[in-house]
This record gives C-alpha cells, structure tokens and sequence, in this order.
C-alpha cells in the first residue's frame, strides 16, 4: 500500500498559509517529503486571489476597513474570502503513483475525493470537469466561475480548487465552505448582492450542524479509500517550516508579489 502525508492542523495567517503550502509544496517535489494532503484554516477573515488576477478586482479600501488580509495565491482562479471554511491543499511529484499526470486526471482524483467525503456526510454533489463558457467567466469571485474540478450542490457551488502545475510536480488548493457570508463577498469585489448570492452555497445548508472537525475524519478516510492510500498524520518538517517563514516575508507579505497585477 502506498502512503501519504496528513498535515491537520488549525488557524493561521493568510500570508503564512500561502507560504506553507508553497514551502511543502517543493519539498514534496523534491523528494524530500512524501506527497501530503494538508487540511488547515485562517485565523480571521481573509481574502485570497489568484496568481494572474487583477487587484483592481477588489475594493481594498473596503478590506482595510474591515481588517481583511490580502495574499495572492500561487494558484489560479479568482477571489475567495476566508473564513467558515476548511481549506486543503495537495502536493505530489510528477511520477506519484497516486495520480496520473494530466492537470484533468488530477483534478478528477482529488474531486471524487472530495465528493466521497462529502457523501460519508450524507451530502449528494456533482462535480464538473470541463470548461464551461457563460456569463460568469469573467466574474471576480472564485464561488461563481466554472472550472475544473467545480463541486456543486443543488447547482450551488460549495468548493472551490484551482492547481498550479510544475514540470517535477503540482499544488492543488481549495475551499470547502462550511457557511457563507456572500453578501460580505459582495462588498469586497463590488458585486451585487443578489447577483453573488445566486451561485454560492455553503454545506450548512444542508447540514447545519456539519464542523470542521467532522470534515477532516471524512476527508482522511475518502482519500484513504480513493487513492488506495493509507495516510499518516504528521506535522511540517523543519525544513519546511524555515522555507515557510522565508517565503512569508520575502514574498507573500509583500507589496510587489500581492499588488503585482
């Protein structure tokens, strides 16, 4: 049996969250640590935008108001506000045993993942794995574009991933949202309430009493049973803490990588 990393841990800074998953992320391409699933939270209202996205897209003086942190992610995708939600993140090599190499079939392992979890909570979702165009494509927020891997519920999407590919490996992020404050995403990208409110939905919709908690046993024990894996719960080595800190500071919390675009 193959075996993989569980990192489970709670809240912490946007800037050191991104800076984690990067710092993981490398080793785990280099060999140096074992593909892992990391399953984390924020420790406050945070707001996370893609690699290539405009920072115009968001109302800054609004976050600033509200003390919301603002970090740009290494993954695609658009705009995301933290905060009632379990975030996960997959690292893997590009000769993993555990998937097959193409950004789809990659996406395809980790959604039927995702979706086994989700029914171990005796929740039914769908997930879409092609591109689909309409006229949401370019709206700002991530919970109400069509992408790879989009988990949906009642035609309500509920998570959300984007994957950053490298030539020894990948990094697949995303958000499972426990509850949702869409009107608050309103105010952050300038969107219309009823708009935003349309296609985001949130888990305690259908289960209110579902946690965060209740969420990472079934999230082990669908990957386990998904990928053939048994996973071994450990913490960050480290290594991967030092790289954390360095890319914390010398990029996620700076001007020039978060308002680059």
């Amino acid at each position: 049996m193959n075996f993989m990393r569980l990192i489970s841990h709670g809240a912490d800074h946007a800037c050191e969250n991104m800076a984690l998953d990067e710092a993981i992320s490398e080793a785990v391409r280099q060999k140096i640590s074992p593909p892992t699933l990391r399953l984390y939270c924020w420790d406050r209202p945070s707001l996370s935008i893609g690699c290539f996205q405009k920072i115009t897209d968001i109302d800054m003086a609004y976050c600033n108001k509200k003390g919301y942190p603002l970090v740009r992610r290494q993954t695609g995708g658009r705009a995301i506000l933290h905060d009632a939600e379990l975030t996960y993140s997959v690292s893997a090599p590009s000769d993993s045993p555990l998937f097959r190499g193409t950004l789809l079939n990659n996406y395809t392992v980790i959604s039927n993942a995702l979706l086994l979890a989700l029914e171990y909570q005796g929740l039914k979702a769908d997930v879409s794995m092609s591109r689909r165009r309409n006229i949401n494509q370019k709206n700002p927020a991530c919970f109400r574009s069509v992408s790879f891997g989009e988990i949906t519920m009642e035609g309500k999407k509920v998570i959300g991933s984007a994957q950053k590919r490298y030539k020894d490996g990948f990094l697949q992020q995303g958000s499972i949202l426990l509850s949702v404050d869409a009107s608050e995403l309103s105010h952050v990208l300038r969107l219309n309430d009823e708009e935003t409110l349309h296609d985001i939905g949130a888990l305690s919709d259908h289960v209110p009493e579902i946690s965060s908690g209740d969420l990472r046993r079934t999230l082990k024990k669908a990957f386990e049973k998904t990928l053939n894996v048994k996973l071994i719960a450990d913490g960050p080595t480290p290594n991967e803490q030092n790289r954390a800190k360095e890319l914390s500071r010398n990029k996620y919390s700076t001007p020039e990588w978060n308002f680059s675009r």
